[in-house]
């Protein structure tokens, strides 16, 4: 039996092959319509298995995002609790210095009517700009001037931001540049002419007016979509052309709102109103001056057509009120209009027209008409040449009418930083 077996072993398996392969045959030549219902259920089950995987991935990807805020929420948390430790946001802790310097030739009488023809380096301003802890940094500018023949140091602003408060609030402390009007602000390599307009020189005296005290702003929120900017400033009460001066122990306090909105492509405006009250000086700072100031700023510049053409206009009004006792209040009031045009990247042409009276003196005024040019370098360096024409009206000024030349060189070097204005 077993060797009957293995001899008829080859035909059995040959057989069962032969019947296999007619299996086959027939398989692959089975009816068209069988085929397409095998195709239509592979299909189906691909799109139920693309399904399932994309459920799948959609769940995964949920899961990865909580996982994310969960990390976030975790560093914020920690951020928080070792806020001291500042290396950890800010490696490198040193302060970001920047200098300008402003040396100018004057030709012609000055204020006091001295005949000036000489050479000066007007300020050296050195600006520090650290961050001091992760919602706040500190910004100082120290200037160093000649003052009857010696050198002096000060603090023309020096404070702290808190950058980041509740309710969108924003907040300052320290000294600086009480936010009225637009020209008291600049610093001055910063000013658009060589020289401050006569109503900031006559109300605030010829740096303008900054003292120590505090800020708060906020962004007002609004339909239109525009920059509207509200602030609040209290500062120690030391201007002396409008105010009480540094021997006062009071404050004085400063409301400025500022808008900015786009007109067009190639222009904007930026509209602000302010409000200044303190005591004044008369009868031991029993009497109050009020300062009420508008300004508009206007420019254009088609960006598309001509990047180094622009048309900046500033027109800027102050109205005071100054009680003097006796039911007497002074009323006066000053104003300015500039406006600069930019024909080419380096070169510019300026116009200003002046006209002040005096805080104290309402029938005193001056009138002032300048006219100038500025041939940039770079963003950072220029010359500026600038003709003034100034006529006093009044027994209260004793100055006679005058003019003067200006021809000012203007450098900085460092980051430079834009100051708060």
């Amino acid at each position: 039996m077993f060797i009957c077996k293995c001899k008829w072993s080859p035909l059995i398996i040959l057989f069962l092959v032969c019947i296999g392969s007619t299996q086959a045959e027939n398989t692959l030549t089975d009816d068209p319509n069988v085929l397409q219902d095998r195709i239509s259920q592979l299909r189906q089950q691909m799109e139920q298995d693309n399904k399932k995987y994309s459920e799948e991935i959609n769940v995964l990807t949920e899961q990865v995002g909580l996982l994310k805020k969960s990390i976030e929420s975790k560093q914020s948390s920690a951020s928080a609790e070792n806020i001291t430790n500042i290396h950890d946001t800010f490696p490198d802790l040193n302060p970001e210095i920047s200098a300008f310097g402003d040396v100018f030739f004057h030709a012609g009488k000055n204020d006091e009517d001295k005949e000036q023809n000489q050479f000066y380096f007007r300020e050296l301003e050195l600006a520090l700009v650290s961050p001091v802890y992760p919602y706040g940094h500190a910004d100082f500018f120290i200037g160093i001037e000649k003052e009857d023949s010696d050198w002096h140091t000060h603090l023309e602003e020096g404070y702290f931001t808190f950058d980041t408060l509740p309710y969108d609030l924003r907040s300052r402390i320290g000294k600086f540049y009480s936010a009225f009007g637009k020209a008291n602000q600049y610093h001055t390599h910063a000013m658009p002419w060589v020289d401050k307009p006569l109503m900031i020189r006559n109300f605030f005296c010829e740096e303008g007016m900054s003292k120590t005290g505090a800020e708060i702003s906020w962004l007002i929120p609004n339909s239109w979509n525009s920059y509207m900017e509200l602030i609040f400033q209290a500062q120690n009460n030391g201007n002396e052309a409008s105010f009480a001066g540094d021997s006062s122990n009071n404050l004085m306090y400063v409301t400025h709102i500022k808008n900015f909105f786009d007109i067009d492509n190639n222009s904007s405006i930026e509209l602000s109103a302010s409000f200044a009250t303190g005591a004044n000086a008369t009868s031991g700072g029993e009497h109050r001056t009020n300062l009420e100031g508008l300004d508009i700023t206007y420019e254009w510049r088609p960006v598309e057509q001509d990047s180094y053409k622009s048309i900046t206009s500033m027109i800027e009004l102050m109205f005071s009120q100054k009680d003097q006792g006796s039911e007497k209040t002074v009323n006066s009031h000053g104003l300015y209009n500039s406006l600069e045009y930019q024909f080419s990247r380096r070169w510019s042409i300026f116009g200003r027209y002046d006209y002040s009276q005096f805080p104290d003196y309402r029938s005193s005024h001056e009138n002032g008409y300048s006219a100038g040019m500025t041939f940039r370098l770079s963003e950072y360096c220029f010359w500026r040449l600038q003709y003034e024409h100034t006529e006093s009206n009044g027994d209260f000024t004793g100055r006679e009418n005058r003019d003067e030349i200006f021809l000012q060189l203007n450098f900085g070097i460092g980051p430079h930083h834009s100051h708060h204005h």
